[in-house]
């Protein structure tokens, strides 16, 4: 099989990363003996993620899957970040070299077809101590900061902020808009987007052009489901980041799809808390809960699934790929 044809078969793991509301911000221009993971800028949220930190978290996570499946196969590359933050220019190179193969097949390979985000409550079943020193233990890129909490009134502090962002959140509008926008309905297939039922809260604040005063019971029903999942869990997680620039947030995605990995290998699951770190202020304070300079990117639970829901679905490798 020629180089080119190996490379674009590793595709179909690729896009099975993680992206922020699955919009799967990515193209790949596929060469002879390249594969350049590019953005996607029409599939950015300029409301709820202004600074694309998830939009280049979600390239860094692909990038990640790339990396397993490469080695996986045998074939062996060398990565490069090209970026140009001003010209909006930023990419991850691949470069492959046919003549030389690898060995190895990564322990993680097999976690990417079975690694999905899950929304509903977890076990009360406690991480292994075995486990918590292995993320603890894992190589950083030289820019990221992990957390894991693990004790409960670290937990309940989180909880708590996740409630109080929650209910700051459902009072911006177009935070509100943006998220409608891709929230799909469970009836319907739809190849991107957030499943969430028929009828939901955000649409139903879109369609009235109604946006939920902080006190009215609807909003206080969900926040509080949301303190719930963080309170119940497990664990919390949090990624942070020197800075907040094109590179950081690279390293911050793959980071995150490694961990994420990991835990689909021992049969765990994860779930964002997207709210804290959308407004500045609550984003202030997830970094004084972790006692840390750094920059919170990504805040999420992690634990043993007690109901498994479909996955989310993938478009067509068709609309990624560009001459």
């Amino acid at each position: 099989m020629k180089l080119k044809n190996k490379i674009k078969s590793l595709l179909k793991y690729v896009i099975l990363a993680p992206s922020g509301y699955n919009t799967q911000p990515w193209k790949f221009k596929l060469g002879e003996d390249f594969l350049e993971i590019l953005p996607d800028y029409t599939r950015a949220r300029l409301n709820t993620d202004p600074d694309y930190r998830e939009f280049y978290m979600s390239l860094g996570a692909a990038a990640f899957n790339l990396e397993v499946a490469a080695k996986n196969f045998g074939l062996t590359y060398q990565k490069s970040y090209l970026i140009d933050e001003k010209k909006q220019k930023s990419s991850i190179l691949f470069e492959f070299d046919d003549t030389k193969t690898s060995t190895t097949k990564s322990p993680l390979f097999s976690a990417i077809s079975t690694r999905h985000t899950n929304r509903f409550p977890y076990s009360r079943q406690k991480l292994s101590k075995a486990l918590i020193n292995e993320l603890r233990l894992l190589p950083l890129p030289d820019s990221v900061e992990f957390n894991l909490v693990t004790r409960p009134g670290d937990i309940n502090a989180f909880a708590k902020l996740i409630d109080r962002s929650f209910l700051l959140w459902s009072r911006q509008q177009a935070l509100v808009e943006e998220l409608e926008n891709w929230l799909r309905d469970d009836l319907e297939f739809s190849p991107d987007g957030l499943p969430t039922g028929v009828i939901n809260l955000y649409k139903l604040a879109v369609n009235l052009k109604y946006f939920l005063h902080p006190d009215d019971p609807q909003i206080k029903t969900s926040s509080l489901k949301s303190q719930n999942l963080a309170k119940n869990a497990p664990a919390l997680a949090v990624i942070s980041t020197k800075n907040d620039s094109v590179s950081d947030f690279f390293q911050a995605g793959e980071f995150f799809e490694q961990i994420t990995l990991i835990l689909a290998s021992y049969g765990l699951t994860t779930d964002f808390f997207n709210y804290p770190l959308t407004l500045k202020r609550t984003r202030r304070e997830t970094a004084k809960l972790i006692d840390s300079p750094h920059l919170p990117q990504l805040l999420f639970r992690l634990g043993f699934p007690t109901i498994i829901p479909p996955r989310t679905h993938r478009r067509p490798l068709s609309e990624f790929l560009i001459s």
